[in-house]
């Protein structure tokens, strides 16, 4: 199971998310949060080995950042399961060359997402097999 979750301090931001993460047959019911702490709340408390998580994170927001948000699931004994999409309105050359740091992070978004940011999402190895046709 691929349980799609979105990280944004922007309400807009997640709403859009969520509609083309919906339209595009990625997630069915992405859940939101507007602080990365609560995301990681919920994390630990959903840690099994059987399920796997989409995220969608930004990098900057109040509180817990984004980055702050992967030192901690970097660390995590399932992080294999974590499969993060950085989404951020960042085009700061930096800051992609951080996210490369991380092995849980898949791909660097720029926002807004676009279809074809969708599409890439499903062809990523670590998770394509959720979105093979039958």
């Amino acid at each position: 199971m691929l349980e799609v979750i979105i990280i944004d301090d922007d309400q807009i931001v997640i709403f859009i998310q969520k509609k083309m993460m919906v339209n595009h047959h990625i997630g069915t019911n992405p859940l939101s949060f507007k602080k990365a702490v609560k995301a990681l709340e919920y994390l630990e408390k959903e840690r099994n080995a059987d399920k796997e998580f989409l995220i969608l994170l930004d990098i900057n927001m109040p509180g817990m950042s984004g980055w702050e948000l992967l030192d901690h699931l970097e660390e995590h004994e399932h992080k294999g399961n974590y499969h993060i999409i950085m989404v951020t309105s960042s085009i700061n050359k930096k800051d992609k060359l951080e996210a490369e740091k991380y092995s849980i992070v898949k791909s660097f978004i720029e926002k807004p997402i676009s279809a074809a940011n969708c599409d890439k999402i499903k062809e990523l190895s670590e998770i394509s097999h959720f979105f093979e046709k039958v």
